[in-house]
């Protein structure tokens, strides 16, 4: 098990909240493909799939939860939160993910702007570039990082709940 600090559990899980929006190269329209584990080192320029590099960042998550600060366990309890980014290469990849106890359930991608398995909705959308993403994922603080990418507008979250909104405004202020 990897050990790491409580301000890089917490910069991991931001990264996977806030650039849930990075899957792989779309396929076909409705097509949901689950995410498969990774097994280069997390920052490997070996693997240039953003999705698969993703993947990987939420296995590391789920193995460190317990180095998790509870805010953000708060922060994404058991939501849906939806991914959007505009790939390098013109196309879209959006993802969802499932959480459950704070906990990364659920990652896949799919084609279409809308998840056609959600049965009600996101109540987390986070919409990015790649470029800005493996900006993150290459930063040595990533949290300060996610915030700062949210304060220049390069990093757009939305979210719903005056509580969830205020525990983002928190993270933000602690980190900016």
């Amino acid at each position: 098990m990897i050990s790491c600090s409580k301000n890089r559990i917490l910069s991991l899980f931001l990264v996977m909240l806030l650039l849930v929006s990075s899957a792989g190269v779309a396929s076909s329209a409705g097509d949901v493909k689950p995410a498969s584990t990774f097994k280069t080192s997390v920052n490997s320029s070996a693997e240039n799939d953003l999705y698969s590099e993703l993947s990987a960042q939420m296995e590391l998550y789920n193995e460190n939860f317990d180095n998790v600060p509870s805010l953000v366990q708060r922060l994404v309890g058991s939501e849906e939160i939806a991914g959007r980014i505009k790939l390098n290469n013109g196309e879209m990849l959006y993802v969802t993910l499932l959480m459950n106890g704070g906990k990364v359930g659920d990652f896949y991608r799919y084609d279409t702007p809308n998840d056609p398995n959600s049965k009600f909705g996101p109540t987390i959308t986070v919409e990015s570039d790649e470029d800005t993403i493996r900006e993150i994922l290459n930063s040595d603080d990533r949290l300060r990082k996610s915030v700062e990418k949210m304060n220049d507008g390069s990093l757009k979250v939305e979210i719903e709940g005056f509580f969830r909104k205020t525990v983002l405004w928190s993270i933000k202020q602690l980190y900016s």
